[in-house]
């Protein structure tokens, strides 16, 4: 359990290591769907703990509306989140409004994102996973 858990039992930090596992198990079991999915549950679990950290409340899951919101909070002085702002490639394909990840992923055809996509995404979100939660961890914050 970490420091940013709701009262509702949302657990945003220990989510997204949850996902980050779940997912690096699935690719190399050639489950590219399922590690894709959880790859973006990964940067939204991320993100909103950054939201959580600056007293915002997370909501949604359109990865580039909480990232902007993330880098908000965190650009206002005094910002408790600045030091946790993700490392997020600009333009990676995972945060394509059109093709990237969206919470209806689950719903899409077997193969609707192919290993190298999969790969790339994990990839991205381990990253960010690295750059926000584990920093927050090592500073006890979450």
């Amino acid at each position: 359990m970490s420091r940013l858990r709701l009262p509702n039992g949302d657990d945003h930090p220990d989510a997204a290591g949850k996902h980050l596992d779940d997912a690096s198990v699935l690719l190399p079991a050639g489950r590219s769907d399922g590690a894709a999915y959880l790859a973006g549950y990964v940067v939204e679990c991320a993100l909103k703990s950054i939201i959580l950290v600056a007293g915002g409340h997370p909501w949604g899951h359109d990865l580039n509306a909480l990232g902007r919101e993330a880098l908000r909070l965190a650009a206002l002085p005094g910002a408790r989140s600045a030091r946790y702002v993700p490392r997020m490639t600009q333009g990676h394909t995972l945060y394509d409004p059109a093709s990237g990840w969206t919470e209806t992923l689950r719903y899409r055809e077997p193969g609707a994102v192919t290993p190298t996509d999969a790969g790339s995404w994990l990839g991205e979100a381990q990253v960010v996973y690295e750059s926000a939660i584990v920093a927050m961890r090592l500073d006890g914050v979450a």
